[in-house]
């Protein structure tokens, strides 16, 4: 992990600002991806930031078995298609599932679509009693 990725050290917090983040997907309407941070420790966890453009999307191939994702809608609403499935997630709202099976994120009505995600990482075998 970058030290940019980890933010300035303040004691026992890392504060993480947006911007200071480059988007690892950036769609063609708009649309981006920033990883904010992972957490340390043998099950990390990785925050995402969304802005999703109505209609762009963002297919995702199956993660490892194990990995579980959240999404929780800010503002706006998706699409959360999820092995073959739409789901539609509005703002206030979080939906979970198993990451390792096909999923797109789709934004979808009139405005941009904003979400936190969460990407929870199973423990390595190292970790494992």
């Amino acid at each position: 992990m970058s030290a940019l990725m980890q933010g300035p050290p303040e004691g026992r917090v890392r504060v993480v600002t947006a911007d200071a983040v480059a988007p690892l997907w950036t769609g063609e309407r708009g649309s981006h991806a920033r990883l904010m941070l992972t957490t340390s420790g043998p099950a990390p966890v990785e925050v995402w930031r969304w802005q999703l453009e109505p209609d762009e999307e963002y297919p995702s191939n199956p993660h490892q078995a194990g990995v579980v994702e959240t999404v929780s809608v800010t503002s706006g609403r998706m699409i959360l298609v999820v092995d073959g499935t739409e789901h539609t997630v509005e703002a206030g709202q979080t939906a979970t599932f198993d990451g390792d099976t096909p999923h797109t994120y789709r934004g979808s009505g009139t405005e941009t679509c904003n979400l936190i995600m969460t990407v929870h990482l199973p423990p390595s075998p190292a970790s494992t009693p």
